[in-house]
């Protein structure tokens, strides 16, 4: 019915999407303007989270949050560095991606029975991790930040993306902040 491969379907659509969107354009971190779009990125999510998350395409592309997360590494190794030292800059800028995935996959369980794939739950994931990632290197900023993404942006993206209730994701979300604070506490944040 459909040509093989097409993503833009009538079905596809009807859902509200548009070509831009489907490739990852304006609704969430533009590519081809990484700076102006990562300061809109954390504004919206900062004052918009609802608004961000009911845009959010709802497929598996993984190529805008993830170069959203790699580009969120720098900003946050820079601030690392001034806080911290050389040695913590370095795990800033390489360990963002690799740990989203098996945090997305917490978060995943969570949202069990949610109406879409992994893939989607680690989009959600992809852009409160890159919003947290500088601010947890401020001492005092970094558990306000570690409690907001994790108990107000990844609960609400996760209600919003796979459509379930609030309170599975909110437990969800509780459980990966209070691991996450367990992990600060043992090496000594």
């Amino acid at each position: 019915m459909y040509a093989k491969g097409l993503l833009y379907t009538p079905p596809v659509a009807k859902r509200g999407y548009t070509r831009d969107t489907i490739r990852g354009g304006a609704s969430e971190w533009d590519v081809s303007r990484p700076f102006s779009s990562y300061l809109r990125t954390l504004a919206t999510l900062l004052v918009h989270p609802v608004r961000f998350f009911e845009l959010l395409p709802k497929v598996a592309d993984m190529r805008a949050p993830g170069l959203f997360l790699a580009f969120s590494a720098l900003p946050a190794a820079l601030v690392w560095l001034l806080f911290w030292g050389l040695y913590p800059a370095l795990v800033a800028l390489v360990l963002p991606l690799p740990l989203s995935f098996p945090l997305a996959g917490v978060y995943h369980l969570g949202a069990l029975r949610g109406r879409y794939a992994y893939a989607v739950t680690w989009r959600v994931l992809a852009y409160p991790l890159g919003f947290f990632l500088p601010i947890v290197a401020v001492p005092v900023l970094g558990l306000v930040g570690a409690t907001y993404a994790g108990l107000v942006l990844v609960p609400l993206g996760l209600a919003k993306a796979q459509e379930v209730g609030a309170w599975k994701v909110v437990l969800a979300g509780a459980a990966v902040v209070l691991l996450v604070v367990l992990v600060a506490v043992a090496v000594g944040y």
